[in-house]
C-alpha cells in the first residue's frame, strides 16, 4: 500500500484543471484532492523560528500572525526550481507555427474574410514566385518568427524565475512533523537559540476559505528528480506568443485543445531533493494573493496556534518576552534540550507549569 505522501503526489500530478474550465468542474478536482490530505494533516506541526535583531519573528508571535515569504527567500536557491526541456518546447511551437500557417494558407485560397490583408499579400506574392505551401511556411517561419524561437530559452530562463520573486508568485509558510529534530533546531532556529510553535492546521483551511483567503495546505513531495514541467511551460509559451502576434483566431483554437493545468501554480513549490530534505517532513501552507507584491506577508493565524517550545540556547531575556505572550494567549509552553541523565542523542521536551 502506498504511504500518504506517494498518494498525495499521485493525485496532484495526475489531477488537471483548465483554466477555462466551470467552477463546478474545478470544486469536484479540489473536493478529491482534499479527501486524501484532511484525515493526513497531523493533529502537531511545528514552525522553527529564529528571534531576529528587528523583532519581526515576536511581534508575527504577539499580533497572532503566521509570516510567510516567497521562494526567493529560502535558503536554497534550488527550493522550487524546475526542470524544463527547451528543445522540445522550441520543437513545439515551431509546429504550432507551421499549423497556423498551414490554417492561414487554407484561408486564403478560400479566401475567407478571416485571413489579415498583410499575412495575405506575403503568402499570395509567395506564391506567384513559384514557393510551395510548405516552401512559404518555412521562408515565413525563418523571416518572421525565428528570433522568438531562438529566444526561447531566455524567455524560459526568465520565466523559471517568476517562482523565486515576489511578483504572480504565492507566498509559503513551512512545517514539520517533529521538535525533536537537531538538524531542525540548528538550521531553523537559529542554532539552537530561537524558539516552535505548534499548531493544529486540520481545519485551518476552512477558516480561511470562511474569509475569502486563497490558502491550502499541502505534504512536500521529496523525489529524485526535479519535476518535468515541459508540457505547462510550453502551452504558456504557445499561448503567449499568439497573443503577442494578434492571431485572434489561432489562438482561440489553440485554447480549445491546449490549457495550463491551474494546479501547476501549486505542484511548483512542492517538490524537494529527497537525498537532501526528505528528514525534514514538510508541508507547506500555499497563499495566493497577486496584488501583494512584497517579499513577506502576515495572515491571520486563525486561532491554530497551541503552544510553544524554548530552544535549549534562547537567551533568558527572549525567552522572558515569550513566556510573557504566551501566557496571555494561553498557550502550553515546553523546554526543548538533551537529556543529561541518558546517553541518547534524542531532544527531551518538557512541559512548563
Amino acid at each position: 500500500m502506498l504511504d500518504f505522501r506517494k498518494q498525495f503526489q499521485e493525485i496532484i500530478e495526475q489531477s488537471y484543471i483548465p483554466f477555462n474550465i466551470d467552477k463546478t468542474a474545478t470544486s469536484d478536482v479540489w473536493s478529491n484532492i482534499y479527501k486524501l490530505v484532511l484525515p493526513n494533516i497531523p493533529e502537531k506541526l511545528f514552525r522553527y523560528r529564529r528571534i531576529d535583531d528587528k523583532g519581526y519573528t515576536i511581534e508575527s508571535f504577539k499580533s497572532k500572525t503566521i509570516s510567510l515569504c516567497h521562494a526567493g527567500m529560502f535558503p536554497d536557491k534550488y527550493d522550487s526550481y524546475l526542470y524544463i526541456d527547451q528543445d522540445k518546447i522550441h520543437k513545439d511551437l515551431k509546429n504550432a507555427l507551421k499549423d497556423a500557417l498551414r490554417i492561414t494558407l487554407s484561408h486564403i485560397t478560400q479566401k475567407s474574410p478571416e485571413i489579415r490583408a498583410e499575412k495575405a499579400t506575403k503568402i499570395c506574392y509567395y506564391r506567384e514566385c513559384g514557393y510551395t505551401d510548405e516552401q512559404i511556411i518555412d521562408k515565413i517561419l525563418t523571416d518572421d518568427y525565428v528570433d522568438f524561437c531562438n529566444n526561447i530559452g531566455a524567455a524560459i530562463k526568465k520565466q523559471e524565475s517568476r517562482f523565486r520573486n515576489p511578483r504572480n508568485s504565492a507566498k509559503i509558510a513551512c512545517f514539520t512533523e517533529s521538535v525533536q529534530s537537531k538538524y531542525m533546531w540548528d538550521r531553523y532556529a537559529d542554532g539552537y537559540k530561537g524558539f516552535a510553535l505548534e499548531y493544529d492546521l486540520r481545519r485551518c483551511i476552512f477558516k480561511y476559505n470562511s474569509l475569502g483567503m486563497s490558502v491550502n495546505l499541502f505534504p512536500v513531495i521529496y523525489t529524485d528528480l526535479r519535476p518535468d514541467v515541459t508540457l505547462d511551460e510550453g502551452n504558456i509559451h504557445t499561448n503567449e506568443y499568439f497573443k503577442q502576434i494578434g492571431d485572434k483566431n489561432w489562438l482561440s483554437f489553440l485554447s480549445s485543445i491546449i490549457s495550463v493545468n491551474q494546479l501547476y501554480w501549486y505542484r511548483v513549490y512542492l517538490y524537494k531533493d529527497r537525498k537532501e530534505y526528505e528528514h525534514e517532513h514538510e508541508w507547506r501552507m500555499i497563499y495566493y494573493n497577486l496584488e501583494d507584491e512584497n517579499d513577506y506577508v502576515a495572515i491571520p493565524d486563525v486561532g491554530c496556534l497551541k503552544a510553544i517550545y524554548y530552544g535549549p540556547d534562547i537567551s533568558q531575556k527572549d525567552k522572558q518576552e515569550l513566556h510573557q505572550i504566551a501566557v496571555e494567549k494561553g498557550l502550553k509552553e515546553y523546554d526543548v534540550d538533551l537529556d543529561t541523565g541518558s546517553r541518547r542523542y534524542d531532544l527531551r521536551v518538557t512541559a512548563i507549569k
